[in-house]
């Protein structure tokens, strides 16, 4: 998944996490596509526990300063997020690096960017900059 500006949403902080998340996924693909996801799989699942952790606190306390109405609902979106990424980690230790966990991984992760990104952090985003 390529950055583009179809995926910004105007706020430069979430703009350029958001950014180095599509990287990531990128990252991810490209590796899957030469028949390397297996090594890359697991670095993508930490990548993504740390960076929920930084991400997500910045998305909700710019919420919280800018007195988005939709915080708590914003918040299941991200706490989803956390258990569906310890969902594949917990699958990777278990299962290993298998072509089902790279699928679903890749699978997620490509939604959340087009209905999350593309959906509910554009609002969030209108919201924000009035």
């Amino acid at each position: 998944m390529v950055w583009n500006d179809s995926l910004k949403i105007g706020v430069p902080l979430i703009d350029s996490e958001h950014k180095e998340l599509c990287n990531r996924i990128d990252k991810l693909l490209d590796a899957c596509s030469k028949g390397q996801g297996r090594e890359e799989i697991s670095k993508t699942i930490d990548f993504l526990q740390a960076y929920t952790i930084k991400h997500f606190g910045d998305e909700e306390a710019l919420q919280r300063s800018s007195g988005y109405p939709k915080c708590k609902e914003h918040k299941e979106m991200h706490e989803y997020f956390k258990s569906k990424i310890e969902e594949l980690k917990s699958d990777l230790n278990e299962h290993g690096a298998n072509v089902a966990t790279i699928s679903k991984t890749n699978y997620f992760l490509m939604d959340w960017l087009i209905n999350h990104i593309k959906k509910v952090d554009s609002e969030l985003a209108k919201y924000i900059k009035g």
